[in-house]
């Protein structure tokens, strides 16, 4: 079980937290975030989050991704990984980069600003051993999905139905990208869930867990990669690049 998955175990009360908080500090977000259960979640309400904030965190997390995948491409170019990452793989990962810059165009277009374009990799595993790096891509993508679901209680709230349907689109891409991972991995079957696990009450605190883990704010703690990363982004080989289809409405 990884530590994502961990927490999303033990979210359903205080104590089963503080059990859990060997594998991820729950202790620190919970001092960061003004902890992961409140009163209304308790009651089976979302608590209530800025629209901007929820855009803004989505578009840093996309920039990340972009990031982080270009470079890892170059590493994987330049001979980095033992064993050598195949170039089947590497065209699987150049268009998740592209994939993961059009997420970021379209939330920065729907008012998304940049918290910052620089990050940290605190672990220089992933940069040269192939199981590191999917291990790794796994639980961010577990954690990307469960931040799109902890978003959607503002988009509703919000009746921002066409974020809503965007966002079950985004995060049905970011579900392929963990399925690939998963499969680089050695997982099999790869399709390991019936269900993402829910691991946010709050897209807050999914940021809190990327401080945490050092990526944003990691300062000389780890390599820092800046947005967009190494090489240009390329996109030829993906399509639908913009979350089409019937417009959506709905009234009170």
């Amino acid at each position: 079980m990884n530590e994502l998955e961990q927490v999303a175990r033990a979210h359903l009360s205080r104590r089963t937290l503080f059990n859990a908080a060997g594998a991820l500090g729950v202790a620190v977000l919970l001092a960061e975030s003004g902890g992961l259960l409140g009163s209304s979640a308790i009651a089976g309400e979302a608590p209530r989050e800025r629209l901007q904030d929820v855009l803004d965190i989505i578009s840093t997390q996309e920039a990340f991704g972009v990031t982080l995948i270009g470079t890892v491409l170059d590493y994987a170019k330049n001979g980095a990984y033992t064993p050598a990452m195949p170039e089947n793989v590497q065209k699987v990962l150049t268009n998740v980069r592209a994939q993961e810059q059009f997420h970021l165009d379209f939330f920065l277009k729907a008012g998304g600003q940049l918290r910052t374009d620089t990050f940290f990799l605190a672990e220089p595993a992933i940069l040269s051993n192939p199981l590191a790096l999917f291990k790794d891509l796994v639980e961010l993508e577990d954690a990307a999905i469960a931040a799109s679901m902890a978003a959607m209680p503002t988009f509703v709230r919000e009746t921002r139905v066409d974020l809503v349907k965007a966002n079950f689109q985004f995060a049905a891409e970011e579900a392929e990208h963990r399925l690939l991972a998963n499969r680089n991995l050695g997982t099999r079957p790869a399709n390991d869930v019936a269900f993402s696990p829910a691991l946010f009450t709050t897209i807050d605190q999914f940021y809190a867990l990327l401080k945490k883990k050092g990526i944003i704010g990691g300062g000389l703690s780890g390599k820092k990669i800046v947005y967009p990363g190494a090489g240009k982004v390329d996109g030829s080989h993906v399509i639908y690049t913009t979350p089409a289809g019937p417009q959506v409405a709905c009234s009170r």
